[in-house]
């Protein structure tokens, strides 16, 4: 749901333009996990997204059981075994510990690839929704209540030329460094 986590920076910025509704711009808020939990597609796509997942969890479980079984024969046999062999058997394991975790950051990848894949176009519709009401309604702003970030603006708050103009002309500070 990376449409909702534009940043943590966005709030304190926008505060720092000072109060909107004193300007005459109107500012609204959804909550995004409640639009995600009752929205039909949003829920079809969570459960195709958790059915990967469950996949992948069952891969890596049965990855590191199998070198659980393997370690612990090896602590069972290693008495008996003669230091180059142990030593054979120890690199191998080892080998095989750094192999998982190579394949849950493999899997990791692919599971927020997938999520992407599965959740953009919801989160499209939604923000093709949103921008609908924040021009019918008049709307300024409209903001999220979980992620405490703005999903859609009017073009005309945007105040980010004015700051770099402000910056590359030695305005922004108050004073020289």
């Amino acid at each position: 749901m990376s449409i909702f986590r534009l940043g943590a920076a966005a709030v304190p910025c926008l505060l720092a333009v000072g109060p909107l509704s004193g300007q005459g711009t109107k500012v609204g808020y959804i909550n995004s996990e409640a639009i995600l939990a009752e929205y039909g597609p949003a829920q079809e796509a969570a459960k195709s997204l958790e059915a990967t997942l469950a996949g992948y969890r069952a891969e890596i479980d049965q990855l590191q059981a199998d070198w659980q079984e393997d370690a612990t024969e090896y602590q069972q046999q290693q008495l008996t075994m003669n230091a180059d062999a142990r030593r054979n058997r120890e690199q191998e394991l080892g080998n095989r510990q750094v192999s998982i975790e190579q394949r849950k950051q493999e899997l990791n990848q692919q599971a927020l690839q997938r999520q992407t894949e599965v959740f953009q176009p919801i989160m499209d519709d939604i923000r093709t929704v949103l921008e609908a009401i924040r021009v019918e309604g008049g709307y300024g702003l409209i903001l999220d209540t979980v992620s405490q970030a703005i999903l859609v603006a009017d073009p005309a708050l945007e105040l980010t030329q004015e700051v770099m103009a402000r910056l590359q002309a030695g305005s922004g500070s108050g004073g020289e460094r």
